[in-house]
């Protein structure tokens, strides 16, 4: 008798425990993918009004950021984020300064990049630049964690289209104001790898990346970087302490991954 209510207190205090940590994950998920930007980093401005004005096309390589908190470089304690790290990477290779332009924002969907393309110094940086990355669709999938909660086909086919469609307007607006600059655009990972869920966010994940790549195939010089198989057998060995950004390591291998990309014979600059 006693044992059995031992086993009983046991169940429940394990529930208890796994309704805490959904919790508080779901909390630090939200708080981080907010919308709210953080400071700007140096060289950078997600807001027109904090934009410098962009200097004069020298003949240097440009290389421009935009989308959300992983060009911004959210969990990684140096700050470089992906970004970062290919640029040194593209320094290295190339023997050239690379002069960075980084607008990513912490918790930027897609919409909002969208409008972010419409400001007037945001296209000029645009014009200018030889190359430009972009994560975005993240915070547009996941929505702080609250996607979690309903994985049904049906809620992420609604999701899943609203957010081609702005993907459609991003790349069409970025070539409408430059027909040369290779775009890459960041393939999502599945963060939630490890959870009882894994497969069915993977296969999300998965469809997700195939539709978007589509996208991009149709517009010249523009392709998906494949980034979930980077994560996918060893995710939490590659994720900030919040499971859910890249850690270090994880912005490294999306960087050498971008960088293996690009070949410097026939790029503008």
């Amino acid at each position: 008798m006693i044992r059995d209510k031992a086993i009983k207190w046991l169940i429940c205090l394990s529930a208890l425990s796994c309704l805490i940590w959904m919790g508080g994950l779901a909390w630090t998920l939200q708080e981080t993918f907010s919308g709210a930007s953080a400071a700007p980093l140096t060289g950078t401005a997600p807001a027109e009004e904090q934009t410098p004005e962009p200097a004069a096309d020298d003949g240097s390589f440009r290389l421009l950021a935009l989308g959300d908190s992983l060009t911004r470089g959210a969990g990684d304690p140096e700050g470089k984020g992906y970004v970062g790290y290919l640029q040194e990477n593209m320094k290295e290779k190339s023997g050239r300064d690379i002069a960075l332009t980084n607008y990513g924002v912490n918790g930027q969907i897609a919409s909002q990049l969208a409008e972010q393309l419409g400001q007037s110094k945001t296209k000029n940086e645009v014009k200018t630049a030889d190359v430009i990355v972009l994560s975005i669709g993240g915070n547009d999938l996941f929505q702080g964690g609250q996607t979690l909660g309903n994985l049904e086909q049906a809620n992420i086919s609604t999701i899943e289209e609203a957010y081609l469609l702005q993907l459609d307007s991003i790349l069409k607006q970025l070539r409408e104001n430059n027909a040369d600059a290779r775009i890459f655009l960041i393939g999502l990972y599945n963060p939630f790898g490890s959870l009882d869920n894994a497969a069915a966010t993977t296969r999300i994940v998965r469809e997700w990346n195939y539709k978007a790549a589509e996208v991009a195939a149709a517009y010249p010089q523009t392709v998906l970087v494949p980034t979930a198989d980077l994560f996918q057998l060893q995710v939490q060995d590659y994720l900030a302490r919040d499971l859910f950004h890249p850690n270090a390591a994880g912005y490294r291998l999306i960087g050498e991954r971008v960088a293996s990309l690009i070949t410097w014979e026939g790029v503008k600059g």
